[in-house]
């Protein structure tokens, strides 16, 4: 019995040999009576120990260099068979050709110049003054319009003043020697101050 159990024994071995090779420390392991063991058999490697200390920390990877710029590819040439650019079409026949412009307007004629030696305009006429009464129809009743009288009388002028009532209204000299306008202008200040009365008669010809 012992025989046939060593027999299997070494069948075993032999198959197990056959399948690893690399374990021929089993056979002679067993021979010398040690315990079967079945990894030994098969080559394998025995497990670590769970007491081993955990292996360290790898250092960080040192950062890449940055790439180099790539330079622009240069842009590529035009080809060569391109076709060349259309002509212009022509104008088409049998339009009407374009008008002429309109001649440009003839100059004005330049205007006359003044001529410098002639004589020149007279001065218009001063207006007449407005008065408070008709002096002309006055004069012309007290002495028929004639504006230097002096017949002695003691009453002098177109409008017959007595010395002292000429000088009394602002005349100067002899009313026989002033202006007409200037015996109006002394006649107004008597009409102020005395009234149309001065002349009792000739008055109401005004």
């Amino acid at each position: 019995m012992r025989n046939v159990r060593k027999t299997l024994i070494m069948a075993g071995i032999a198959g197990a040999l056959a399948a690893a090779p690399t374990a021929p420390f089993v056979a002679t392991a067993y021979a010398e009576g040690d315990a079967w063991d079945f990894n030994a058999a098969l080559g394998r490697a025995p497990e670590a120990p769970a007491d081993l200390p955990p292996a360290p920390d790898a250092p960080p990877a040192p950062d890449a260099p940055p790439a180099p710029d790539a330079p622009a590819p240069d842009a590529p040439p035009p080809p060569a068979d391109l076709p060349p650019a259309p002509d212009a079409p022509p104008p088409p026949a049998g339009l009407p050709p374009a008008p002429d412009a309109p001649p440009a307007p003839e100059a004005a004629p330049p205007l006359a110049e003044p001529a410098g030696d002639g004589p020149a305009p007279e001065a218009p006429p001063a207006p007449k003054q407005a008065y408070s009464v008709n002096w002309d129809a006055i004069a012309q009743c007290e002495s028929g319009g004639n504006w230097s009288i002096n017949t002695g009388n003691g009453f002098v002028g177109g409008l017959q003043f007595t010395p002292s009532t000429w000088h009394a209204n602002g005349g100067s000299g002899s009313p026989a020697s002033a202006s007409r306008e200037e015996q109006i202008r002394v006649a107004e200040n008597v009409l102020r101050t005395q009234g149309i009365g001065a002349w009792p008669v000739c008055g109401r010809r005004g």
